[in-house]
């Protein structure tokens, strides 16, 4: 009788204890969350900043979480000069976007919370993120933001072009060399066509053709002062070389008029070059040989005020996993022309040469000058450094000089 009376409590209590459980679940999966709202500031004021607010309605008429997000955008200027006080007041908004280039001084004031708990939650998927762009958002242990956005720049080349100067259109440079002689071939100053652009006062070209020879602005830490490197002096041959090859009065158009057979540039310069019909391709700027290829990302993320509330960052962590959707990566790829840096977002675009090969610097690339966010270094060095080089003057004798000034901007 005993056995039997202990096989019928078992019994009763299985169904019990199953009851109890199916109510603890259905009740977790019925939690209402009270209606909030959620202040977001952003520098989104061009045309892809419309797209974000369309994203951001889509998310308010769409969400589960009963939340709200109103969205400020500002200039970029404003939204530097307004966040501190902000801050500092305890009524900045939840969450911001900041770029590379300006997370710095928010960094050193400890204004920004972590986020790295993100990626541990269990409906974020980490597993679709390049490791080298979660990377790229940490400042040492401090994982300040999240991706929203990571912007590169690239080769482009003038098919039509390259066929008029012998060159196979479907068979761009493998080297950096490559693209010199290209250069050369290319250009015919009688036509007023140009086998390269080599500005004075844009650091993009100077900088890659820097990369392409192992050549940076600074030791990798940051802390000295390696313009005038072995590297940046080979780098500095080239350029005069592709200098020889470039027009010498150069804007926007210059890029997208037909005349330019090879150039560096971002992914905001296509929709110019499709208006105007041009026959392009693009790939990432190739390496000298031997070189390890290297490129600058400019990563866009999503950073939370150390003001927000533990509840509100909950609720922000809601719609970042939203944005950070196969979906939602694809559609902002597609209408703004960012590359793709979700790898299931870039599957999308495997049969698209031209939007895949956006997304290829993102793995290996890095954030120039990190650790000081945008700097003098360019107008107060390499601008006249390039000008007095161009213009006749040693190279060696002129990066030794520059290099004084870039470790005393280092210094400051």
């Amino acid at each position: 009788m005993k056995n039997w009376r202990k096989v019928v409590s078992l019994s009763l209590a299985i169904p019990m204890t199953m009851s109890l459980l199916t109510g603890i679940g259905a009740a977790a999966e019925e939690k209402e969350y009270e209606p909030t709202t959620l202040t977001f500031w952003n520098g989104f004021t061009s045309t892809d900043g419309e797209v974000l607010q369309q994203i951001v309605d889509d998310f308010n008429e769409t969400n589960e979480w009963n939340i709200t997000i109103e969205m400020d955008v500002m200039p970029w200027a404003t939204f530097n000069e307004k966040l501190p006080a902000a801050i500092a007041a305890g009524n900045a908004p939840d969450f911001v976007l900041c770029s590379s280039g300006y997370y710095v001084p928010y960094v050193n004031a400890g204004s920004f919370q972590d986020v790295s708990d993100f990626y541990d939650l269990p409906e974020v998927n980490k597993d679709d993120f390049d490791q080298n762009v979660v990377d790229l958002l940490y400042y040492d242990d401090l994982c300040v933001g999240i991706p929203m956005q990571m912007v590169s720049h690239y080769f482009y080349w003038d098919k039509d072009l390259y066929e008029e100067a012998g060159l196979d259109p479907e068979n761009p440079p493998e080297t950096f060399e490559e693209i010199i002689e290209n250069a050369k071939l290319l250009t015919d100053k009688s036509k007023n066509q140009y086998g390269f652009c080599i500005p004075t006062d844009n650091n993009v070209p100077a900088q890659y053709t820097m990369y392409a020879y192992g050549g940076h602005y600074t030791n990798e830490d940051e802390t000295q002062a390696a313009f005038n490197s072995a590297e940046n002096v080979k780098a500095f041959e080239a350029l005069k070389e592709l200098y020889a090859c470039s027009p010498q009065d150069t804007d926007d158009n210059t890029y997208i008029c037909g005349q330019l057979g090879q150039f560096i540039n971002g992914p905001w310069i296509i929709n110019g070059l499709r208006e105007n019909e041009i026959n392009f391709g693009v790939k990432a700027v190739p390496a000298c040989t031997g070189i390890k290829q290297d490129a600058a990302v400019i990563p866009v993320g999503f950073s939370i005020p150390s003001t927000t509330s533990d509840e509100h960052k909950e609720l922000v962590y809601k719609f970042v996993n939203y944005w950070n959707s196969e979906e939602i990566c694809t559609k902002w790829t597609k209408e703004c022309g960012t590359p793709a840096y979700l790898i299931s977002a870039q599957k999308n675009f495997a049969d698209d040469p031209l939007t895949s090969a956006l997304s290829e610097p993102l793995t290996y690339g890095h954030i120039e000058q990190k650790k000081h966010g945008v700097s003098q270094i360019s107008s107060d060095a390499l601008y006249p450094a390039m000008q007095e080089i161009f213009a006749g003057a040693d190279i060696q004798e002129t990066l030794d000089k520059y290099n004084d000034v870039v470790q005393d901007i280092l210094n400051k």
